[in-house]
């Protein structure tokens, strides 16, 4: 089965999220506010209402340009986009200008960082690792994990103090762990970081996955997918998580494609046709994806669709 390139392989280092908190140093006005238009964001962002949230960005950028859970809802975005076309350099660039504006007035400058503070950064730092990965620069990853490893070294143990904390601490666990048991080559470059851990990685996910907050859950529920499938070959419980996903967000074509994927695993070859059949439909009649978009998906979707003709 043809693997698309949406979704970085299972198998690499480390893949973090992207998520919301509030602010410590913003008024409890202005958190609410900035929080409310974050989760905007990342709400039509997961719907693949892309052009809504241009107009958003367009809106809030020079309002909110300093705030952290702003700017990680704007990233996402960036890095959905770089996922939904091959004309992808412009939105790798535009992470990279805004992580570098972030490390400028955080890194070494902060030495004692709130567990919501400490969490966005986490969050945010990940993105050009995450660049690095899907361009299978494995040794870029690990050298942009030594500029925040000292924020998430500080993150490990405050997990029962801050849920999200499980999030960020379960990925690195789990696919640390992962990384040295699929890529032994990375090791000796692993050996000054805490060694992962798969059992305890996965344990903290689905704490996360548990979460009363719909970003840290929902992200939770991506990567239990996207582990059971890829990983333990655990194609119902994958299912299990896929389906919620799809329920929440049925625009979002990666996630369709996955439960494609998924379905196709099980058997469910009516099931794969009949969903392939609903992207198309609604794929072309969006209009919130460029048309360099909607070529690129219908390509994975043809991808998958002749796969099921063999």
């Amino acid at each position: 089965m043809k693997v698309f390139r949406l979704m970085i392989p299972i198998e690499l280092l480390i893949v973090f999220c992207a998520l919301f908190s509030k602010q410590s140093t913003a008024s409890a006005t202005d958190c609410i506010k900035i929080n409310a238009v974050a989760e905007e964001i990342y709400i039509e962002t997961y719907h693949f209402r892309f052009n809504k949230v241009d107009s958003l960005i367009s809106v809030y950028d020079s309002k909110y340009k300093d705030d952290l859970s702003y700017n990680l809802s704007v990233i996402n975005f960036y890095w959905w986009k770089l996922l939904s076309s091959k004309q992808n350099n412009k939105y790798a660039e535009l992470i990279s200008e805004r992580i570098e504006t972030i490390e400028a007035k955080y890194i070494k400058r902060i030495e004692k960082p709130e567990n919501d503070q400490l969490f966005l950064l986490i969050s945010i730092f990940t993105f050009n690792a995450r660049v690095n990965l899907i361009n299978n620069s494995y040794f870029g990853a690990i050298s942009n994990l030594s500029k925040y490893y000292s924020f998430l070294e500080i993150s490990f143990g405050r997990e029962p103090e801050y849920n999200p904390l499980y999030l960020t601490s379960g990925l690195y666990y789990f696919f640390a762990g992962l990384a040295k048991k699929r890529t032994p080559f990375l090791s000796p470059l692993l050996y000054f970081y805490t060694p992962g851990n798969m059992d305890l990685g996965l344990k903290f996910i689905r704490k996360a996955a548990t979460s009363d907050r719909r970003e840290i859950r929902e992200e939770a529920e991506y990567f239990l997918m996207k582990i059971n499938f890829e990983v333990f070959k655990n194609n119902s419980e994958s299912a299990f998580y896929c389906n919620k996903l799809t329920e929440k967000y049925p625009e979002n074509i990666l996630f369709q494609l996955y439960k494609v994927k998924i379905e196709l695993a099980l058997g469910n070859q009516k099931e794969a046709k009949g969903i392939i059949g609903r992207i198309e439909t609604n794929m072309k009649s969006s209009n919130q994806l460029t048309f360099d978009e909607k070529e690129y998906y219908l390509k994975l979707v043809k991808s998958e669709y002749d796969y099921i003709k063999k």
